[in-house]
């Protein structure tokens, strides 16, 4: 007997241990994984997900403690070492959530329910009141329990104050997933979005500002739906064709491309002697280009307004131009080419030591032909819309803050590529979504109406905004301010604010916000500028800031734009910022 009874006393650590496991894989998976949870009113679910786990893991290892021989001084006080063991484990917990960067956060409300689920498990357990009355957990459960109080009637409040990180980080993938098709004009993709976001305003308790919280407009839109691909077939004996790269990533469409599909179409080198020399001029009107791909530079192209317009228009009368460029930077057009016009990354194109101090630049590869492959298909009067909710004013309800993001991105290009859009403008929308959440409860409800603009088509050239300009949901007189969001994932190096010079005071009020509570490491101000969604409405005399963050990913509308790529590391800064600024616009006159 005395050689079989170690065994099972010693199985009750398996028990604890498994569970221990099983809580590092829940707790330190990344937050892309992790499955939608409710939203709770007056506790929040992931704390009292927290306590539960830990109730489970502080009732198996006092079991397990207890009944164990070697250490009998622990065994009489397996519930102190337990409660103190958890406290421990928790705290280890979020500091790895935080070291890791696995999209979550170290949030003290998270350590409490940690400590109050183990504290209750505890006085749960067979002999727990025994305990209690032997004053072994009198302090610290009394502590505990004081805690567990506080945030009872407090951590709503202290939620409110501050985003749920995890929850935007979600918008942002969700926004920038494949399922959404780039947020643009092909396979549906902005009313995806807007879908997606009616159902989030719903959810948070944020009201219409008109039907279904839509105001819909058109658009002329050129797209590319189908087919996109690009070969050149070297020349010089060579009898293999090359791929040449991948679409998205190494060549995309110009935004007013048209369409076509052409075989072995001759590659014709653009002469750059012919900005300064004229006979060069005459040599290159001579060549028949109506059946030729025109190979130049981004910059050549953009100087061709300075040759001869008769030149300028035998050059246009090419049937395709490959324009090289640094950057792939994606952009929509209302109209649509006659020619197929093709941006492709210059390094696989030219090489660098054919390249002058002066751009002026030699094909790696002369005597070539090409292969282009371009559906492109114009929109007419495209049929997209604004979403408008509104958190009404307790005092001053025909008074009005606005906060906009506009939701739309570049979509698709080609069946295959999408642009993703996560910092532009998915991070704003998650910015205002959580700002629409604090607004919404009921212990914030604003002395002034606070209005939320997720604007359609502002990629294609501020459409949603300047629609919405001239056929304003609210008296624009009434609106006090409107500050834009755009851009904000990122934040290492602070945020810029245009239209700061503009509206001077109101700059110094930002600044001195910041400079009180530190929310950000640096604010710059701007001039005005017609770069965001902002600019219709101070044109039209409303105060209107646009605030984008700096630092981090450099990725613009391109194909990495994505959501792993930002940190958000100016987020929850921008959040109390832009807050505390509206809360202080609240007595303002407009």
């Amino acid at each position: 007997m005395q050689t079989t009874s170690p065994a099972p006393r010693r199985a009750y650590a398996a028990l604890p241990i498994a569970w221990t496991l099983i809580m590092l894989w829940l707790t330190l998976t990344p937050s892309k994984n992790l499955p939608e949870t409710p939203e709770w009113k007056f506790l929040s679910f992931d704390t009292a997900a927290h306590a539960g786990v830990f109730a489970v893991l502080a009732a198996l290892s006092w079991f397990s403690l207890s009944r164990q021989r070697r250490w009998p001084a622990l065994a009489r006080r397996a519930s102190l070492v337990v409660l103190v063991g958890c406290v421990v484990f928790g705290a280890l917990i979020e500091v790895a959530q935080y070291a890791m960067h696995l999209g979550r956060n170290a949030e003290w409300t998270d350590l409490v329910g940690d400590s109050v689920g183990a504290a209750l498990a505890l006085l749960l357990v067979r002999g727990g009141w025994r305990w209690w009355q032997r004053r072994q957990l009198a302090t610290p459960l009394l502590l505990v329990l004081l805690l567990l109080g506080s945030s009872l009637f407090f951590a709503p409040r202290a939620q409110a104050q501050a985003p749920d990180l995890t929850r935007a980080r979600r918008t942002i993938e969700e926004l920038a997933s494949p399922k959404m098709h780039g947020r643009g004009y092909v396979q549906g993709g902005e009313h995806l979005a807007a879908t997606y976001l009616r159902g989030r305003l719903r959810q948070l308790g944020v009201q219409p500002l008109v039907p279904d919280y839509t105001q819909p407009f058109g658009l002329d839109v050129n797209t590319f739906p189908g087919e996109l691909s690009l070969k050149f077939n070297y020349g010089q004996g060579q009898l293999l064709a090359r791929q040449f790269g991948e679409a998205g990533r190494d060549y995309i469409a110009a935004p007013a491309s048209g369409g076509g599909n052409y075989r072995k179409l001759p590659v014709l080198l653009f002469d750059t002697t012919a900005f300064t020399n004229q006979a060069s001029q005459q040599r290159l009107a001579a060549i028949a280009l109506a059946d030729r791909a025109l190979l130049l530079t981004g910059r050549d192209a953009a100087r061709f307004s300075t040759l001869p317009l008769p030149l300028q228009q035998h050059l246009n009368a090419a049937k395709v131009w490959l324009k090289c460029v640094p950057k792939l930077t994606g952009s929509l057009a209302g109209e649509q080419l006659q020619r197929v016009e093709i941006e492709l990354l210059t390094p696989l194109v030219y090489k660098p030591e054919q390249v002058s101090s002066h751009g002026t630049a030699i094909p790696a590869f002369p005597n070539e032909t090409v292969d282009i492959q371009l559906d492109a298909q114009l929109l007419r009067n495209y049929q997209t819309q604004n979403l408008a909710a509104v958190v009404r004013g307790k005092i001053q309800p025909d008074s009005f803050l606005v906060v906009s993001a506009h939701y739309d991105h570049l979509g698709m290009m080609g069946r295959a590529t999408y642009f993703p859009g996560a910092n532009d403008n998915a991070s704003g929308v998650a910015l205002l979504l959580e700002l629409a959440a604090h607004y919404a409860r009921p212990e914030n409800q604003p002395a002034c109406s606070v209005v939320f603009l997720l604007f359609g088509a502002e990629e294609a050239g501020l459409v949603g905004s300047r629609y919405f300009v001239a056929h304003p949901l609210v008296p624009l007189p009434r609106i006090k301010f409107l500050v834009n969001l755009d851009l904000l994932g990122t934040g290492e190096e602070g945020a810029t604010v245009v239209n700061g010079r503009v509206f001077a005071p109101a700059y110094q009020r930002l600044t001195a916000l910041n400079d009180a509570h530190h929310y950000l490491s640096r604010l710059t101000a701007r001039g005005r500028a017609a770069n965001s969604d902002h600019f219709p409405f101070s044109e039209a005399g409303v105060p209107a800031f646009f605030l984008y963050t700096r630092g981090g990913s450099t990725a613009y509308h391109d194909v990495n734009d994505q959501p792993a790529a930002l940190s958000l590391a100016g987020f929850a800064g921008a959040f109390g910022l832009v807050r505390d600024f509206l809360d202080g616009q609240m007595g303002r006159q407009p």
